[in-house]
């Protein structure tokens, strides 16, 4: 389907709240999402990465079972003994979870705005706009997209990201409900959510695979050379192996050129020279293999199913037939007293046909998926050890409005040449386990390099630190190590109900529509999820200069784990033209933005985006030094951390005449609070969150266009 060009009119600063229609008629009660899920009348279990405690973060989270720690459980990240990882192929975040309500999707009021009052929801294409579009028919009969290298950055533009429709066509704004994906919906629902998992690279599959494999993509930014062997820096799994970590990828080796079978060349390890065989490439002749390498059990070609391609055997279709022979030797690791157990730490790569990319169909996908969570849910012994990560490796092109973090020129490793590597669109990211159970959400910056950082930390844990010599500085400071979105001290083991998968591939089989031909039983439910506490906030303040006519937005970063940093990006609102300048954060290398009002008469106009919500937004005219015959407008802000985080609003007036200010919540709690301030005087407000959110907008009535946004989330820490 595709969506005809909607005439655009200007809504300066006060985009309402909205959700279409069609996303609030489909959902739910949340009553009822619980009696679906057979968690209604269940103990609410307490989570939060910041403190278990009530208050602490961790508000009751209804709708899952709090258990006492399985035996032998320590409550902390070395109770988890196995590690998968299933990554899926070419969704961005808002085409599947735009709609999904609590996360950051299309009813988000802190996205990027235009200097034409629009804002990156309304995507320019020609003199009209494209907004996002549902598309209710089988999400399968959608096609792929440029997911080039040069696509993600036209769509990009230099950090503007208003060229969507220019470089990938009109059809990249089409999404989905959980009417079209209701096992999606209800994963997310049943689990954790991660809405800021940025797929590595803006590009395809294999750069964006090895970031996900290796920890950098060491300048690839296209397709090519999956299984030639002739990679050489480190590889993951190298490190594991050198740390007596034991690993696997589970693959089918039937090549890559059917639907059903084979690896899609998803599986680049086998183009690394350690995992090929005694040939020059990973296809070379059975006779030639290295018989160490191949040993089943402890051969690095074993364990990387990287042996030259043949046929597995398994039938080239969509049956269950098919499905217990593409994931024969994983199903058997699962089993009690397997001859090759589950490792350690292990990969799963799906076929074509089952890896969602378009026009491969989600109901597939879901499938698949479905069976890998089934049969580790089948060992009860396993499972209630298990973290599956489950995400996408790009976007393929599909819209999604959220900035990508954005390094400066020159940072070492970042760029190709004179442009950016990434990060690129959101991807999906769901954590499926006991520490990640009840429907919650996770904010924190993540890329494909986080999989590598949460291994780091975790096999440090347990005493064999497994390290990655590969990551980038920048990176490892952008992107968190998955483990904020996890409750080591309060796992639920339980298993809970999902729709139907077989009944789904029955329905895209026949071509179906599925928000129609779905039974109830088997549709998501609705629901609102919440908010993992993160520990850390950035910070914006603003300061005028008077006698040179400077204004500053001085960024900063409070909390946090040691080397945390943020990608904020500073935008012109008028004046100037519209452009991103990119500031790396942390509490170590505080950032300043500054603007010559002075060559504007005085004026200024700019925001400064960043992850979670993170907006600040500032206008006005700066007096000249010594003329305060009028009021003189000038507010301090400060963020509050703890177990009811607030934000501390100091109003001055440094003129002669009273200042009227006026607050307003542009979302989230605190609604219109109108002050008065005498001159040279000083009135002081505490402002509301919502679980540490907050969004208000300060305006002086003093006739210089006085306004003042900050917006964003303040750490919620343990009383």
């Amino acid at each position: 389907m595709s969506s005809e060009p909607e005439p655009f009119t200007p809504d300066p600063y006060e985009r309402e709240r909205t959700v279409p229609d069609e996303i609030l008629r489909s959902g739910l009660s949340r009553r009822g999402m619980l009696r679906a899920l057979g968690l209604l009348g269940g103990a609410a279990a307490v989570g939060g990465a910041a403190g278990a405690a009530l208050g602490a973060g961790g508000s009751a989270q209804a709708g899952t079972t709090r258990a006492a720690l399985p035996a032998g459980f320590a409550g902390d990240i070395t109770d988890i003994k196995h590690v998968v990882v299933l990554i899926q192929e070419n969704r961005a975040f808002d085409h599947y979870y735009g709609a999904l309500p609590g996360v950051r999707g299309f009813d988000d009021k802190q996205a990027l705005r235009f200097q034409n009052g629009g804002d990156v929801f309304s995507q320019p294409s020609g003199s009209s706009f494209v907004k996002p579009t549902r598309v209710t028919t089988v999400a399968g009969t959608t096609t792929g997209l440029d997911h080039s290298y040069s696509g993600g950055l036209g769509a990009w533009a230099s950090g503007r990201y208003d060229n969507w429709i220019g470089a990938k066509g009109s059809a990249t704004m089409h999404y989905v409900t959980g009417e079209e994906i209701p096992w999606q919906y209800s994963l997310a629902s049943a689990y954790t959510i991660c809405d800021a998992w940025h797929c590595s690279v803006m590009g395809p599959t294999t750069p964006n695979r090895l970031y996900h494999w290796t920890g950098t993509s060491s300048g690839v930014t296209d397709n090519g050379s999956e299984s030639n062997g002739t990679r050489s820096w480190q590889t993951y799994p190298e490190a594991l192996q050198k740390a007596g970590v034991s690993w696997r990828v589970y693959v089918d080796n039937s090549n890559n050129g059917s639907s059903w079978v084979g690896d899609y060349t998803d599986n680049p390890i086998r183009g690394f020279a350690p995992f090929t065989t005694s040939g020059s490439t990973a296809t070379d002749v059975a006779n030639r293999v290295d018989p160490v390498k191949n040993a089943p059990g402890t051969g690095l070609v074993w364990r990387a199913g990287s042996a030259p391609y043949a046929a597995s055997g398994a039938p080239n279709n969509d049956s269950d037939a098919n499905l217990d022979a593409v994931l024969k030797d994983f199903i058997a690791a699962c089993a009690p007293d397997a001859e090759f157990p589950l490792p350690q730490v292990s990969w799963i790569v799906a076929p074509y046909g089952w890896c969602e990319h378009p026009s491969a169909n989600p109901e597939h996908g879901a499938h698949f998926s479905n069976r890998v969570i089934r049969t580790l849910q089948s060992n009860p012994e396993l499972w209630k050890s298990t973290l599956l990560i489950m995400t996408f490796d790009e976007n393929d092109g599909y819209f999604d409005h959220v900035l990508p973090p954005y390094a400066e020129p020159g940072t070492p490793g970042e760029y190709s040449g004179s442009t950016p590597i990434g990060y690129g669109a959101r991807v999906p990211g769901i954590l499926v386990s006991p520490w990640t159970r009840g429907g919650w959400v996770n904010s924190e910056v993540f890329d494909h390099t986080s999989i590598i950082r949460f291994l780091e930390t975790w096999t440090t844990a347990i005493g064999t630190p497994a390290l990655s010599s590969t990551i980038t500085p920048w990176r490892r400071a952008i992107s968190g190590d998955l483990t904020s979105a996890m409750d080591f001290a309060n796992p639920v083991v339980d298993i809970p109900a999902l729709p139907d998968t077989e009944a789904l591939v029955q329905i895209a089989r026949a071509g179906g529509t599925i928000a129609t031909q779905v039974p109830p039983a088997d549709r998501w439910d609705g629901g609102t999820l919440r908010h993992r506490p993160l520990s850390f906030h950035p910070h914006g303040t603003f300061a005028e200069d008077r006698t040179t006519g400077t204004v500053t937005a001085r960024l900063s970063l409070e909390g946090g784990p040691e080397g945390k940093a943020v990608s904020l990006q500073a935008f012109p609102d008028a004046y100037l033209p519209f452009a991103n300048t990119p500031h790396t954060v942390s509490a170590e290398t505080p950032a300043i933005y500054s603007w010559d009002a002075a060559a504007h008469d005085g004026r200024y106009a700019f925001s400064v985006y960043g992850p979670d919500g993170f907006v600040r937004s500032h206008a006005g005219t700066v007096l000249p030094d010594g003329q305060d015959n009028s009021g003189v407008p000038r507010a301090e802000v400060s963020l509050v951390a703890g177990p009811k985080p607030t934000v501390a609003i100091d109003l001055h007036n440094d003129g002669l005449q009273a200042v009227h200010y006026t607050l307003t919540a542009n979302d989230f709690s605190g609604g219109t609070r109108s002050v008065w301030v005498h001159p040279g005087a000083r009135q002081s407000v505490s402002w509301p969150t919502d679980d540490g959110y907050y969004d208000v907008v300060i305006t002086a009535d003093t006739g210089t266009g006085w306004r003042h946004r900050y917006a964003g989330r303040v750490a919620q820490l343990p009383a």
